[in-house]
């Protein structure tokens, strides 16, 4: 059933009751992206933008309807249709995570793409669970949080923290500073494998059950994590 664009924070925000572990809420403003040809739409309250390579395409806050299937919302135009799966997507070209799946469907033929947020993914606290492919030491908590451009946690001896950054390629951590507190082994060792794992990640990734995969240059998982 069509619904009024007044209505569309209350939709949006209830569409992942039955989501996966890792959904994020569903909020305007958001973009979809695809690849092959690129693409890009800009959904906000105003109306939704299109834009293609050089201009081709382009409309600007054209007004919507909308419509949900499911755990899906449905963003329909006079020129095209936006299909928001809670769902999580890879970029076919990157592999960077998004919370969401999109499909936009115009004159009949249907583009794959992602939406939301990459961010919205890390922003939490976690625990750490294994470290180079391997489960901690008992008793050592190894803990990250992710908000606001920063990162902070605990190495299982010392307090660290510095910033990060998102591209469209990966994920670059920033320096890191750490508190100097001395710990007998095996905590000082752990740490120094953590902040080594730290300084070497470039991507990340989203694993079964809404695990966090931290990982280098290789795609190797060098810091796996839980929520």
């Amino acid at each position: 059933m069509h619904r009024s664009l007044p209505r569309a924070s209350t939709l949006l925000s209830a569409l992942l009751a039955a989501a996966p572990a890792f959904a994020q809420d569903i909020t305007l403003p958001l973009t979809a992206q695809g690849n092959e040809p690129f693409w890009s739409v800009e959904a906000a309250a105003e109306g939704l933008r299109l834009s293609e390579p050089e201009g081709k395409g382009t409309v600007q806050n054209l007004p919507f309807t909308q419509s949900t299937e499911g755990g899906s919302l449905i963003l329909t135009t006079t020129d095209f249709t936006l299909r928001i799966d809670p769902t999580l997507c890879r970029d076919n070209m990157s592999g960077m995570p998004f919370p969401f799946t999109a499909t936009l469907t115009r004159a009949g033929t249907d583009q794959s793409g992602c939406a939301g947020n990459s961010a919205a993914l890390l922003a939490s606290d976690w625990t750490v669970t294994d470290l180079n492919g391997s489960a901690l030491p008992e008793g050592l908590d190894v803990t990250l949080s992710f908000a606001d451009g920063r990162i902070s946690g605990s190495s299982g001896c010392n307090r660290f923290t510095g910033g990060y950054e998102l591209t469209g390629e990966g994920l670059t951590l920033g320096q890191i500073a750490a508190t100097r507190m001395a710990c007998p082994p095996p905590a000082m060792e752990t740490e120094q494998a953590v902040l080594a794992a730290l300084s070497a990640i470039t991507r990340f990734d989203i694993g079964r059950e809404g695990a966090l995969l931290l990982q280098s240059d290789e795609a190797t998982t060098v810091l796996s994590a839980r929520r």
